[in-house]
Parts: C-alpha cells; structure tokens; sequence
C-alpha cells in the first residue's frame, strides 16, 4: 500500500507539474478511501463472525436434536424422542420417549473443566462438560459431549452414539 501510494504521489506531482491534472491524486485518494472503508467495515463487523464465548449461564436449558444439521427422517425421528435439560444444580436430565407420551429420564452429574478466564465478563468460559455416566445410562450420553462455536451467537453440542453415530443437540425449547 505504501509503495503504490508512495508511486501515485509521485506520478500525481509530474502530471500536475506538467499538465496541471489531478487523475493521479483521484487514484490515490480512491484507493486509500477504499482501504480505510475496509479497514472500518472488518474492524465494526468482527463481533459478528467470531465464535460465540459460552459461559455457564449459557449452557442452562433445554436441548433438542437440532434438524437443520441432516434433516429428514431420522433427525425428525430423533427430534420426536430425544431431548435434555442441563440444570443449574448441574444435572443433565435426559428424556428419551418409551411411547406415545411416555418418557423416560435419566438424571446424571455433570461437571465443567476450568474453560478460560474472560476478563470481559469476570468468569471462565467455553468449560467442556464431563458427564458422570455409566454403562446403565442412555446410548446418547455415556460419552462427554463436544462443544461447537460457529459464528453469530450459536454454539450446539455433538454426542457420539454407538447406534446413531453423531447426534447434534441445539439449545431449543422442544414443540411437538
């Protein structure tokens, strides 16, 4: 940037000198109107397509198999019979349909790791959730989840089923 501005000044100093004309000025002063604008544009669009920072108060509520991930059959299906609340008393409340309007829970002890501290926000965030499950439990939540942070304000958790293979779980309110 600097060397063509550095060029442009000096091609606009000869043609005025010679010719009184300023297209070279134009030139310059386009060119550095159009990375100033850039440069504003990124810097005040940034927050927006920087992954979400999740903190505890974050991860509280319900879950739902999020159908936007594969949609079809088998996510309205797993929609339909599946779905958690993580409480503040860390518990993950899994529910699991038996039939019709039948469901089955299965309570489990969860922990958070450390995560980083935000000086932002004065607690430590992005913490993986452990579940304390065992072999007792649901197919879904016998292993500990990952958390995915895209950008706009969205994060989902993946649980890895031995039946299902990945299942995607968004923060949602259930509707039938």
């Amino acid at each position: 940037m600097l060397p063509a501005s550095g060029l442009l000044l000096l091609t606009w100093v000869l043609t005025y000198i010679k010719w009184k004309k300023h297209y070279a000025l134009f030139v310059l002063l386009g060119i550095w109107g159009l990375f100033i604008f850039g440069t504003g544009l990124l810097w005040i669009t940034e927050p927006y397509f920087k992954p979400m920072i999740v903190t505890q108060q974050d991860i509280y509520g319900t879950y739902v198999i999020d159908r936007d991930k594969f949609p079809g059959k088998q996510a309205d299906w797993q929609y339909e019979n599946f779905k958690f609340t993580i409480t503040e008393n860390d518990e993950l409340i899994f529910q699991s349909r038996v039939y019709d309007n039948v469901w089955k829970s299965d309570t489990v002890n969860i922990s958070y790791s450390t995560g980083y501290y935000d000086l932002d926000k004065k607690e430590y965030c992005n913490r993986k959730m452990r579940i304390h499950s065992d072999s007792t439990n649901h197919h879904i939540i016998r292993d500990n989840p990952t958390l995915y942070r895209p950008s706009f304000n969205r994060f989902y958790y993946v649980f890895e089923s031995k039946k299902f293979g990945n299942v995607f779980f968004k923060k949602e309110q259930w509707v039938k």
